[in-house]
């Protein structure tokens, strides 16, 4: 049995779900894994790997990849996740998170507020090329589109206060034209950003809007107001991450994958971003949370105090769908969710998401998407 170390460096919510992917590929090629905190051994990797002896590597760079610099790893077969430019060679094995792809869903859903200004928040260390491209490319969009754009800069001492970070960003939101578009580059910077957006009393999202990366639910969930946010695909990036540790293993050939967002989780902090109706953007929150939850169109309707038939007009004018349609659509985006990550069964998915039968979830989903569920699994696999 062959032993595969995987060092990390970035957070625990982001490195729970690579993880699992790399061990269901693992768990097929009959590898011992072995993570290691590589923030607890630096310097002393070559201990680490006398100890193990392991026959392959997975560096799970984005967090600090500096760590690295180097670092040859004697010989041994490694593939770097998300790797930095500056530490690693372009000839290395890797597999990365599509940082443009990203930045173009973020910046697509801000544009929908008719912003009349954006901001990008980056990372504390902006020379991450995960954080300099997401940067560059919200840059670029808002040319394009005539908006007066601006960078915020954390400081290596604003990772340690949230505080202070949260003052920074307020300063920026200040001076700049509103309603604004935020970009975060990660959940954590997000929240700051709707704190900050609290501390000047600019109302999310009419006055400043959210769009943050990773939908970790711990963070999103629990800001106030929730925190709209990309979704890697992070399953993927580890399952890739083997795949091409495999390849490099058995013929020496290096490879490349990029890996594309899941989509954007919509929440609070741009959901009312569709309409000036307070009633219609929280019946839309409701749904969003509720929808696999098996909530009716009579639940939703419920809430406002009026007939249906007037609720559903009022509903339909703001959002361009019927209140059963929305309710569907937040179902079905669960279940590409679940799908795309590869690790449920269709019965599942379909329990998961509200169905209360598989024939009746397959049917949903190919009457939507033109191929049944299965299909759409092999499709982006």
């Amino acid at each position: 049995m062959k032993t595969v170390l995987v060092f990390r460096t970035g957070v625990l919510g982001t490195w729970r779900e690579k993880y699992t992917g790399i061990a269901a590929f693992a768990k097929d090629a009959g590898w011992q894994l072995q993570p290691v905190d590589a923030r607890t051994v630096r310097p002393d990797f070559r201990k680490i790997l006398d100890f193990w002896k392991p026959q392959g590597i997975i560096l799970e760079a984005s967090g600090a990849p500096e760590m690295f610099k180097g670092e040859r790893f004697e010989g041994i077969p490694t593939v770097v996740m998300n790797p930095a430019k500056s530490v690693f060679k372009d000839s290395m094995p890797s597999v990365y998170s599509d940082s443009r792809e990203i930045a173009k869903l973020a910046m697509s859903e801000l544009l929908k507020a008719n912003p009349e200004s954006l901001v990008f928040v980056e990372w504390f260390n902006p020379s991450i090329d995960w954080s300099r491209v997401k940067c560059d490319m919200a840059r670029d969009i808002a040319t394009m589109h005539g908006l007066p754009f601006k960078t915020i800069s954390p400081s290596a001492a604003d990772a340690s206060d949230q505080s202070k970070l949260v003052r920074r960003i307020a300063e920026t939101l200040r001076s700049m034209p509103k309603p604004c578009g935020v970009f975060a580059v990660t959940d954590m910077i997000g929240a700051a950003a709707i704190a900050a957006a609290v501390k000047i009393e600019a109302e999310v999202p009419d006055k400043v809007a959210v769009v943050a990366v990773d939908d970790d639910p711990e963070i999103c969930e629990n800001c106030s107001p929730t925190l709209t946010s990309v979704r890697p695909d992070f399953y993927r990036l580890g399952f890739s991450a083997g795949r091409i540790l495999a390849k490099f293993m058995e013929d020496g050939m290096p490879a490349k994958i990029n890996v594309p967002p899941l989509g954007i989780v919509r929440r609070a902090s741009t959901q009312s971003m569709r309409t000036c109706d307070k009633k219609v953007a929280q019946a839309m929150e409701q749904i969003r949370l509720k929808a696999c939850e098996g909530i009716s169109p009579g639940d939703v309707a419920h809430t406002f105090g009026l007939s249906r038939r007037m609720v559903e007009i009022r509903f339909k004018a703001a959002t361009g769908k019927t209140i059963g349609e929305a309710i569907l659509e937040r179902r079905l985006a669960a279940a590409c969710d679940y799908l795309a990550a590869g690790k449920s069964s269709i019965s599942a998915i379909a329990n998961f998401c509200g169905w209360e039968s598989d024939l009746a979830f397959r049917k949903a989903f190919k009457s939507r998407f033109g191929k049944s569920p299965l299909q759409w699994r092999k499709s982006i696999w």
